[in-house]
């Protein structure tokens, strides 16, 4: 049996009030969209013509819609290029992910992690992912499971939409992107199994506990290709 741990998310950035903010402003004004493509050049590469489509199609239909892209490192932003040629009006940023999460009204982000740090900020996303075929393929052979985003893993359903692999298209993650936007209901359904998943966390330590967890067991086939 697998004890089923999560990493230490950022708990001394307390969202606060942030998400009932969030809430009040998509009624009077833009929505603000973060896009998340990865941090490491591979997934760049892979993710950023998929998220910029997407973004396009999302600002057809809501065109006063913001976005903002968050990467890790300078070398990332200059592999990226120029915001203005990507998309009208992006702004990119290194660094600053908490701040970035506490005002955002929608993330559209790539699996992993990070997907954690979104539900810890009570954050709507819409989740993708895309590799290689072979690591794709050896992943789901290694390890079957039904979902890729934690707090998904960690809720037992499908919180966030997920579009993994050939299903990761601009019009199916926009169309996903819109409903969250659009629907005040389906948003409050999302931030409160949000916080149910953030609880089940319990208090800080994953890591140690996760290190005695792993310890515990046989050794497993990892899919660290699709996981983050």
């Amino acid at each position: 049996n697998a004890e089923c741990v999560a990493p230490d998310v950022r708990r001394g950035n307390t969202p606060t009030t942030a998400a009932s903010e969030n809430q009040a402003r998509l009624l009077t004004s833009a929505a603000t969209v973060l896009l998340l493509p990865g941090s490491r050049v591979a997934e760049l590469r892979r993710h950023l013509p998929l998220m910029t489509a997407t973004a396009r199609k999302i600002r057809e239909a809501k065109p006063d819609t913001r976005f903002k892209m968050v990467l890790p490192t300078e070398e990332l932003k200059r592999l990226a290029g120029e915001p203005s040629a990507l998309l009208t009006d992006l702004e990119i940023r290194i660094g600053g992910l908490a701040e970035a999460l506490a005002v955002a009204d929608l993330a559209i982000t790539k699996s992993g992690t990070i997907t954690l740090e979104c539900a810890y900020f009570g954050v709507p996303a819409v989740v993708f992912y895309k590799t290689s075929w072979p690591s794709y393929l050896a992943g789901r052979m290694a390890v079957g499971v039904e979902h890729l985003a934690m707090p998904n893993l960690l809720a037992g359903e499908a919180v966030y939409p997920e579009f993994i692999q050939h299903a990761a298209t601009a019009d199916g993650i926009a169309r996903a992107a819109l409903d969250l936007l659009n629907n005040s209901e389906r948003r409050n359904a999302v931030k409160a199994k949000l916080a149910q998943v953030i609880k089940s966390l319990g208090a800080p330590g994953a890591s140690e506990r996760a290190a005695r967890a792993v310890l515990s067991l046989e050794p497993v086939p990892v899919r660290a290709a699709l996981a983050d």
